[in-house]
């Protein structure tokens, strides 16, 4: 794997783990979104950003210093996912609306276009409505058709005005089928503890086969279960604390981990699984979240992105995000507008692993162990 790649990964996760401790303190519900995404778009800013804009997004982010190597990798990045040869379906998109009239930089351009395969499309924001429709439209079509109903309009059309100068918007969207798919007839209600003494019927998925397992994560108090998608590239994985109440206590904790290697000890045993069915649909204004990972200059008067453009003022107005997520018997799929060790020396017993209580969960990459949606469950729902 090339360095750059492996250096932007790590980077997206240290960001991922940072995102996902200010995201799940705004909430005391389901969490989902995609840090791989959300990363993209902001790295497109960063290639225009100068001063100490530059640096707060640098530092916000983790990402080194070499502006040509975080381009290069992004760019076998997003064009590896865009490939069609392979078991699962991966989109990505980003783009940037810029205020008409405004002149941007060729280098810019050339960087956007050329390393990162995104757009930038000039738009007149006091026309809210119009580009409200103008960007659902290309989410649309650059998803080929798979974000239609994952409209962005995360009251953006109200915080569009004559003043507005550059919204970023960010799309993905990945659907895989599990190596080993549940049987539909084996789905009963089941309970899931949202507390240590509350609990709901929900329907739970069930199946005995392999997977790969580590039930002791030591400090973190839980288990890793993975779920491998055909092809075995891209896997979902399950962070289940010990306790029925232990969610929080392994949140607080997983500043302290690396992501990308949560995963290294997981063996490949027979387990009989019991899996919630739930679907996720989640919106989120990244502004605040960004001004508390130290991004600020980008968002007033501090601003400096005269890479992106020689004119004077111009400044971030929205930072918009919308991730959706359905987990059922054939697989997984998820949007967001924002290789298997078998080892059988002899018989072990099916191990039982019952997902009956709140839970953390990620779609990493496991060539790059880049982490694609990262989320918390705490109440399944179908709807």
């Amino acid at each position: 794997m090339d360095k750059g790649v492996e250096i932007i990964s790590s980077s997206v996760n240290s960001f991922a783990k940072d995102l996902y401790q200010i995201i799940s303190k705004s909430s005391e519900g389901n969490v989902f979104f995609s840090p791989f995404s959300i990363a993209t778009a902001l790295s497109m800013l960063h290639m225009g950003s100068k001063g100490n804009t530059e640096l707060q997004i640098m530092k916000g982010m983790h990402l080194p210093e070499d502006k040509k190597l975080i381009k290069k990798a992004f760019h076998e990045i997003i064009s590896d996912y865009k490939r069609n040869d392979v078991p699962y379906e991966l989109r990505t998109s980003n783009m940037a609306y810029v205020q008409e009239k405004f002149t941007v930089t060729e280098e810019f351009l050339h960087s956007l276009q050329k390393y990162f395969l995104s757009i930038i499309k000039n738009v007149d924001f006091s026309e809210s409505e119009k580009v409200t429709k103008e960007i659902n439209e290309a989410v649309e079509k650059e998803t080929n058709s798979k974000i239609r109903t994952l409209s962005l309009q995360i009251c953006i059309k109200y915080a569009l005005d004559e003043l507005t100068r550059l919204v970023l918007v960010n799309a993905i969207y990945f659907k895989g089928n599990w190596i080993d798919k549940f049987n539909e007839k084996f789905t009963k209600p089941k309970k899931f503890w949202i507390s240590a003494t509350q609990s709901l019927e929900v329907p739970m998925m069930y199946q005995e086969s392999s997977f790969r397992l580590n039930r002791n994560l030591g400090s973190l108090k839980a288990s890793l279960l993975a779920l491998d998608y055909e092809g075995s590239r891209m896997s979902f994985v399950i962070l289940l604390p010990d306790a029925r109440d232990g969610l929080s206590d392994l949140e607080e904790k997983l500043a302290s981990v690396d992501l990308g290697e949560l995963d290294k000890d997981a063996y490949s045993t027979k387990v009989k699984l019991y899996l919630p069915k739930f679907k996720m649909e989640e919106s989120v204004n990244l502004n605040d979240v960004l001004m508390s990972l130290g991004m600020t200059d980008m968002f007033g008067s501090e601003c400096d992105l005269s890479g992106f453009s020689p004119v004077p003022d111009l400044y971030v107005s929205d930072v918009l995000h919308k991730a959706f997520l359905e987990v059922n018997e054939e697989g997984c799929e998820a949007a967001a507008a924002t290789g298997v060790c078998i080892q059988v020396m002899c018989y072990i017993p099916p191990v039982d692993i019952v997902i009956d209580h709140p839970f953390l969960f990620y779609i990493q990459d496991n060539r790059t162990k880049q982490v694609l949606f990262v989320g918390r469950c705490v109440q399944p729902t179908e709807t």
